[in-house]
């Protein structure tokens, strides 16, 4: 699910938090033969240990760090796995009814990857002790702590994918500078990393402040201007090792790029050397 579509929801809904509870299983405990609340939607957030929680006949492996949402009526299997016991909170909320077609992620169970984040965890602690007091201020605080512990989900889960992001246009980045000799497209980079040809040239330009083709140019370029400052290189094979295979082309990109002829830089570079 992507976090974007997940932050609008919350961000538009009229979401309400409604209670909170903690369950406690054993290693290799298996809980089966149970639904979520009929008119309740709910955050399943791991405190302890891990789980296979199965919604609808859709398993999701869980540990503290990933979330998983679950809609009204959906059943549930849970099977303890690992050493330590198994230890979770559900959180439930609900929307006005009328919302609920507006919303379609209310009735749909997701993942949400947030990454292993103490704050989450003393959030939902917080709630679960302001929830178990009386009062009218006790549910004011209650209302306000579920709002924070959404905030700071969404807030990990928007990092978790810019970190994953930004590791995957450092490959890419990777990948050019080792293969700019090769006839190298922006569609055949990002079908290398198997992302759609538009959401790769985004991510890249947020990353890098240029587009996939600028820099693939820029880089060339560079390695170009390294190149023709020996003087004992042809220019046509500089133009095809920076991945040009027509040189004349080489030529009028080299000189919009830098103002000079492949062969006026060299002449310029040359003086310069003789100079010093």
């Amino acid at each position: 699910m992507d976090i974007k579509y997940i932050i609008n929801y919350f961000a538009h809904a009229s979401v309400k938090f409604t209670d909170v509870f903690i369950k406690r299983m054993e290693p290799g405990e298996i809980d089966v033969g149970r639904t979520t609340a009929p008119e309740k939607c709910g955050l399943v957030v791991p405190l302890a240990g891990s789980a296979i929680f199965s919604l609808n006949g859709t398993p999701y492996v869980l540990e503290p760090g990933m979330i998983v949402h679950a809609g009204p009526h959906m059943s549930i299997e849970v099977e303890a796995t690992g050493h330590k016991v198994w230890e979770y909170a559900v959180i439930h909320y609900n929307l006005p009814i009328e919302e609920a077609i507006l919303f379609p992620l209310a009735e749909q169970d997701f993942l949400i990857h947030t990454g292993y984040n103490p704050q989450i965890i003393n959030d939902v602690q917080q709630l679960i002790e302001s929830y178990l007091f009386p009062g009218n201020m006790a549910i004011v605080k209650s209302k306000t702590l579920f709002m924070n512990l959404l905030e700071h989900i969404l807030i990990a889960a928007k990092m978790q994918v810019l970190n994953s992001d930004s590791e995957l246009m450092e490959r890419a980045l990777q990948y050019i500078h080792e293969n700019y000799a090769e006839q190298l497209s922006v569609s055949n980079i990002a079908h290398e990393f198997g992302i759609e040809r538009r959401r790769f040239a985004y991510l890249f330009e947020q990353h890098t402040g240029m587009n996939p083709s600028t820099y693939i140019t820029e880089y060339r370029i560079r390695r170009a201007k390294d190149l023709l400052e020996y003087g004992v290189i042809p220019i046509n094979e500089i133009s095809e090792s920076v991945g040009y295979v027509d040189c004349f082309y080489f030529s009028r990109v080299f000189k919009k790029c830098t103002g000079l002829s492949p062969s006026a830089y060299r002449k310029v570079k040359m003086e310069e050397t003789n100079y010093i």
